[in-house]
């Protein structure tokens, strides 16, 4: 084999594990940021459970390593905080991460917080009614 012929291979086993590295470190990142929960292991820190996925993203975030997943956690901020599951559930199956606990936690968080909100105006409501005079019923 001569020198260029090695030189080639070289180059060419190179361009490989570099292309492969990046795709892997994208998933990778994928990877902890769904199970980063989990990984994180943030359910055990003595912090309110509202806390849970904020520490979790950060965890995440600190060990994202890929441009493509650099991009998508800071991109992910400026999403409404309704469309933040499905952005990263999408993100996570581009990157061939099929299952997303963090995307599922996150949606049922927004949908308790909603949930919340909804109960909180009822029951303002509520008490408005109760405290407005009623109006006296005409005598026939």
């Amino acid at each position: 084999m001569n020198r260029q012929t090695s030189r080639r291979r070289c180059l060419l086993g190179l361009t490989v594990i570099v292309l492969t590295t990046g795709c892997a470190s994208y998933k990778s990142d994928m990877e902890n940021l769904c199970h980063s929960v989990e990984r994180s292991k943030a359910r055990d820190l003595p912090i309110k459970e509202e806390d849970v996925l904020t520490i979790a993203a950060s965890w995440a975030g600190e060990r994202a390593r890929s441009e493509d997943g650099l991009a998508l956690l800071n991109a992910v901020a400026y999403v409404e905080p309704g469309s933040k599951g499905r952005v990263i559930r999408d993100a996570a199956k581009d990157a061939g991460v099929l299952n997303c606990p963090f995307a599922d936690e996150l949606e049922a968080s927004v949908l308790a917080d909603r949930a919340q909100r909804e109960r909180k105006a009822l029951l303002r409501e509520q008490a408005r009614s109760a405290k407005e005079p009623t109006a006296p019923t005409p005598a026939p």
